[in-house]
């Protein structure tokens, strides 16, 4: 919808009374960087279009005519002026555009507290060597599949304010980042987290290199050492942020299950302390080849449903979805949020101001050059 007059002129004038308010003295930059690349790219195109101006000949002149053109005959004073001013207004416009590209800011210091209902999770990551293998028909390896599955769980919990903690583990466990409820850090994370960590790479193993952590006595598949470690931290959490005892908490296991160990009195730990676990189980089995007496789901998927958790399929299409359910359920923890804002950006006032100019001097570029730009 466009702007009427009134409104327009109350635009800029309001742009005008920021910018001019601002005390130009206190203002930092964060990315002096970029306006110094984008200065050096607007003066090397001014040289250029100069050079080119000076070597060509002049719009309104015969090489042999003989003839000079009486001052009479010329544009005015303040016909030049008007002809000119829609160019010092688009050379204004990008000045503050440049100043816009510093990234400016203001220092403040104003401490924000606040309260939101978070769900609490802890999402450990097998990266085992089992994870290297392929994933039966897909050319990919079962830690790839895996990611894949768990980047489209937290695409789904996107903005349900989940109060996420990430660890990968193999022989030994390693926590990532303790809990944060920044969606997108947290997605960032777990993509950039590696597919596998073990001592060597087999060539049979299909994982990409750049996603491989080669790391001495590493390889097993150990997942008591991960949820003790687990444990710790939730206790740690629940005394840290003053809740009351046996909050609704989860841990999300993204495996193939093939565990060295099983962990009773893990699960029982984690039940005592209102833990729920659940598995996204990434299912190499083939029902059609299993041996009778020889049951394809693997002990520790069979074991979770008795300590009142639930796996889920990776491929089977609606396990994600019944995942993200399961995850929804869980009653949400009341969780104080603090945090200092120490920097106030303020680009956006250039950005105003120099989309007024351009939208005044374009406009009277146009209008000045079809009156005036036809004369010497």
């Amino acid at each position: 919808m466009l702007l009427n007059w009134s409104e327009f002129v109350a635009f800029v004038t309001g742009s005008v009374d920021e910018l001019l308010g601002t005390e130009l003295a206190q203002v930092r930059y964060g990315d002096v960087g970029m306006a110094f690349a984008l200065t050096t790219l607007v003066a090397v195109a001014a040289v250029a279009t100069i050079v080119r101006l000076a070597a060509r000949r002049r719009r309104y002149s015969r090489q042999h005519s003989g003839h000079a053109i009486a001052p009479r005959f010329r544009k005015r004073l303040w016909i030049r002026a008007a002809h000119t001013m829609p160019k010092v207004l688009v050379a204004g416009a990008l000045a503050l555009v440049i100043f816009a590209a510093a990234d400016p800011f203001l220092t403040a210091t104003e401490e924000v507290s606040g309260f939101v209902e978070s769900r609490v999770r802890v999402d450990l990551v097998d990266t085992s060597g089992s994870m290297a293998w392929e994933f039966p028909d897909t050319g990919k390896s079962k830690a790839e599949i895996a990611r894949d599955a768990h980047l489209r769980f937290l695409d789904m919990r996107t903005g349900k304010n989940d109060r996420v903690s990430l660890w990968l583990f193999s022989t030994y466990p390693y926590m990532v980042d303790d809990f944060v409820m920044d969606d997108e850090l947290y997605y960032f994370q777990v993509w950039d987290a590696p597919y596998v960590m073990t001592q060597r790479l087999d060539k049979a193993m299909v994982v990409p290199t750049d996603k491989v952590r080669i790391v001495p006595a590493e390889g097993d598949t150990n997942i008591i050492r991960p949820l003790q470690s687990i444990m710790k931290q939730f206790d740690q959490d629940e005394a840290a942020i003053g809740g009351g005892t046996n909050q609704n908490r989860a841990v999300l296991i993204v495996t193939d299950a093939a565990v060295d160990e099983f962990p009773d009195t893990e699960f029982a730990a984690l039940a005592q302390r209102n833990v729920v676990p659940y598995i996204i189980y990434i299912n190499t089995s083939d029902v059609r080849t299993a041996m009778i007496g020889h049951p394809s789901t693997p002990r520790l998927i069979e074991m979770i449903r008795e300590y009142g958790g639930d796996y889920f399929d990776v491929t089977d299409e609606d396990s994600l979805t019944r995942a993200y359910e399961a995850i929804d359920e869980r009653e949400a923890v009341r969780v104080e949020m603090r945090h200092r804002a120490l920097k106030v950006p303020i680009y956006s006032r250039f950005l105003l101001m120099a989309m007024a100019l351009l939208a005044v001097g374009i406009p009277l570029g146009f209008v000045t050059e079809l009156v005036w730009g036809t004369g010497p």
